[in-house]
C-alpha cells in the first residue's frame, strides 16, 4: 500500500515541472514533505488492517509485572515525556496538551499554554527551562514554546520561516539549541532562542529527509536521526558545534530516536510495520554504525537505560516493548500494560522511570514488582529474523537472515504474479547466527517482487514460512 502511495507521488512530482539545476535542492524539501503525508496515511490504514485482520500480536512477557497505571488527566494522546529528577517531569502531544508532575507521578495537572494543536516534542534542561515545539497543519509552520519557571507560564514565537516545520528540539545550556525537522532543516541558537540560523546541511540524497531527534555528545560532537519509510534510515554528524551536518544512510527504514552513552557508544532505535524493530549502533562515536534487524514487531519509538545493561524501547502500536537485558545484543519482546499504545520513555535512575502513550496513558516503573531476570528467563526469543537492505535497491541487494537455532532454509524470489525469479537458498542447512544471499537484478525489469523464506528448525520447533517484498527502482 505504502509503496502505491510512493509511485503515486513520484509520478506526479516527475511530472510536474522540469528538473532544473535552479529548482532541484528546494523541490527536494517539498517533495520529502508531501511524501512523509502520504506514507503516513498509508501506514495508518495498513496498520489498522492488519491488527484488525490478525488480531494483534501476543508478546512473550507480560510488562504488568515491571509497569504499573498512573491516574491521568488527560485522554489525549502524548507523544513524549522528559523528567529532570525523580520528582518532576512533563509530557506533550496530541490537542497541544503539556502535563506536569512535581511528586513522582503521584498527580499530575494540565498546564496552560497558548496552542491547541500537535506538540511534536518536548525538552527541558532543568527543573525551570523548557522548550516545545508544535506545528498547525495549516496554514503551515512551526511554533516554539518555552518557558523558565517550570511551565507555570508558557510563551509561543512562530518559527520566522514559516515553510520550515521542525519535530525536535534539543538545548545543550540555556543559550545553545537546535531544532530539526523535515526536508533535513537544522536551526541552531546561541541566544536562547531568540534567534535562530540555518546549519549548513549537505546536499546528498538522504539529507533532505525528515529528522526525529537530535542530541550531542559534547559541545561540539551531535546527531540526527530519522528517515523515511521503505527508504532509508539516516544518521546526520556534526562536529563544529552544529554549524555544519553531515548524513548518511544506515538502514533500510527510519530511525526515530537515538541514545548517547558515553564519549564513543551511540544507539539509533527505529523500524516500521513490515520490517519490524532495527538498531544502529556505534562505538567509536559514529566513526562506523552496526545496523541490526531485531526481529520483533513494531517500531522503535524511543529508547532508554535503566541500567547500564537494560534497555526498554516502547513499539507504539504493536501493545509492547522491546527490552534487553544485555546492551541490546539480544531483545524480547515484553506486552504493555492493559495493551496500552506507549510512544515514549524516561529513566531517571535505575528506580524511576515513567512512560507515556495513546489515550493519555501513562506508567510508572515499579521496582517492587517480580525480578525481570527471573520472568523472562523462561521465554523463548524467536527462532528467525529476516529482512532485506537496500530497499528499495537498484540492482543489487542483500538478503539477510538470523537465526538462534540450526535449521533448513529456502530462499526463492518471485515478481508481482507469482513467476519465481531466483532461488537464494534450495533447503540448505544453517548453523545459528546471520546469513547473507546476494540478489542481483540487472536482467530484470524494475517494480515490486517477493521473496518467501521457508525455515525448518532441526530441533523439531514448528517450521515458519514467511513472505516479504522488495522494490527494485531502474
Amino acid at each position: 500500500m505504502e509503496t502505491f502511495f510512493m509511485w503515486l507521488i513520484l509520478l506526479i512530482w516527475n511530472g510536474s515541472e522540469p528538473k532544473t539545476i535552479i529548482n532541484v535542492f528546494q523541490r527536494q524539501k517539498t517533495f520529502w514533505h508531501l511524501m512523509s503525508f502520504a506514507m503516513i496515511i498509508s501506514r495508518m490504514l495498513l496498520i489498522f488492517f492488519s491488527l484488525n485482520l490478525f488480531g494483534g500480536i501476543v508478546p512473550i512477557a507480560n510488562a504488568n509485572n515491571f509497569w504499573k497505571t498512573l491516574n491521568s488527566p488527560t485522554t489525549s494522546t502524548l507523544r513524549n515525556c522528559v523528567f529532570t529528577d525523580r520528582l518532576n517531569g512533563w509530557a506533550a502531544g496530541d490537542d497541544g496538551v503539556i502535563i506536569h508532575t512535581s511528586d513522582g507521578g503521584n498527580t499530575f495537572v494540565i498546564q496552560a499554554n497558548p496552542v491547541n494543536y500537535y506538540i511534536n516534542d518536548i525538552f527541558f534542561l532543568n527543573n525551570r527551562l523548557g522548550w516545545v515545539v508544535s506545528n498547525e497543519f495549516l496554514p503551515g509552520g512551526s511554533t516554539i514554546i518555552t518557558t523558565t519557571n517550570g511551565g507555570t507560564n508558557w510563551v509561543a514565537e512562530r518559527f520566522p520561516d514559516t515553510t520550515i516545520l521542525f519535530r525536535t528540539v534539543h538545548f545543550l545550556d540555556s543559550l545553545n539549541g537546535y531544532l530539526a525537522g523535515y526536508g533535513g532543516a537544522i536551526s541552531k541558537t546561541t541566544n536562547g532562542g531568540i534567534n535562530w540560523i540555518s546549519a549548513e546541511v549537505d546536499t546528498s540524497e538522504f539529507s533532505g529527509m525528515p529528522i526525529n531527534r537530535i542530541a550531542f555528545i559534547n559541545n561540539e560532537i551531535g546527531f540526527a536521526c530519522g528517515g523515511f519509510i521503505d527508504v532509508a534510515g539516516v544518521i546526520w554528524k556534526t562536529t563544529n558545534s552544529g554549524f555544519n551536518w553531515y548524513a548518511d544512510d544506515f538502514s533500510p527504514e527510519p530511525f526515530y530516536d537515538l541514545f548517547i552513552r558515553n564519549q564513543t557508544k551511540i544507539i539509533s532505535v527505529g523500524g516500521d510495520f513490515e520490517y519490524g524493530v532495527m538498531t544502529c549502533k556505534s562505538s567509536n562515536a559514529g566513526l562506523n554504525w552496526l545496523y541490526e534487524n531485531v526481529g520483533l514487531f513494531g517500531q522503535a519509538y524511543s529508547i532508554d537505560f535503566r541500567t547500564p545493561s537494560e534497555i526498554w524501547m516502547p513499539l507504539g502500536y504493536a501493545e509492547s516493548w522491546a527490552l534487553s537485558l544485555d546492551t541490546g545484543a539480544t531483545w524480547t519482546s515484553v506486552a504493555t500494560v492493559h495493551n496500552a499504545n506507549i510512544y515514549s520513555v524516561d529513566f531517571v535512575d535505575s528506580l524511576n522511570g515513567w512512560a507515556v502513550g495513546a489515550g493519555g496513558v501513562i506508567l510508572k516503573y515499579d521496582p517492587t514488582m517480580v525480578n525481570i531476570e527471573s520472568q523472562l528467563s523462561v521465554n523463548n526469543s524467536p527462532s528467525f529474523a529476516i529482512w532485506n537492505y537496500p530497499n528499495p535497491f537498484n540492482p543489487k541487494t542483500s538478503v539477510n537472515i538470523k537465526l538462534t537455532e540450526p535449521g533448513v532454509v529456502e530462499i526463492i524470489v518471485y515478481d508481482i504474479t507469482g513467476r519465481e525469479i531466483a532461488i537464494l537458498s534450495d533447503n540448505r542447512f544453517f548453523q545459528a547466527g546471520t546469513h547473507s544471499f546476494k540478489f542481483d537484478g540487472s536482467n530484470i525489469s524494475g517494480g515490486i517482487y517477493f521473496y518467501r523464506f521457508a525455515f525448518n528448525p532441526t530441533s523439531g520447533n514448528k517450521p515458519s514460512v514467511l513472505t516479504k517484498r522488495m522494490a527494485l527502482i531502474k
